[in-house]
């Protein structure tokens, strides 16, 4: 059997590396076509920033869980029954994974979103609180995603 403290490194490496993954998806898909609208309409840049920083949140998300994870891996040293360790190195390793994945899903919704916003933003300025409820839905999963992995990570 591997070792508890495998999987919860894995988890938490996972869980930091696939959120700035997720993150640089958003950004890299959402700031050229920022940067696009504002050569068309330069007022509309502030307003739409928005969009990388709602993909860079998510980076901070996975750097969250990752770091509450190290601060449990002392549950896993502490702990002198096997199972009890490697319950608490699976929930660390499927919390990390739990963030990790929905950073990257979200970061593809934000950066797609955050690109329509922008482009529709620059052709009818009006339309930017319309355009905003998808880019916010999609940071909604990486929240919903950030809020099971701590329930994970603090439990275990």
């Amino acid at each position: 059997m591997v070792e508890p403290i495998v999987w919860a490194a894995s988890g938490i490496g996972l869980s930091i590396v696939l959120s700035v993954i997720g993150a640089a998806i958003g950004i890299s898909i959402s700031a050229p076509a920022i940067a696009g609208a504002g050569t068309e309409r330069p007022e509309t840049v502030s307003k739409t920033l928005i969009a990388t920083i709602l993909a860079e949140a998510l980076a901070i998300y996975g750097l969250v869980v990752g770091l509450l994870s190290i601060f449990r891996l002392t549950s896993l040293t502490e702990a002198g029954d096997p199972v009890a360790a490697a319950d608490a190195g699976f929930r660390l390793f499927f919390g990390g994974l739990t963030m990790g994945i929905a950073a990257v899903a979200a970061g593809f919704g934000v950066g797609t979103s955050g690109a329509a916003m922008a482009a529709a933003t620059a052709e009818k300025p009006e339309l930017f609180s319309r355009t905003v409820v998808p880019l916010i839905l999609s940071e909604a999963l990486g929240i919903y995603a950030f809020v099971a992995a701590l329930l994970l990570v603090l439990q275990a």
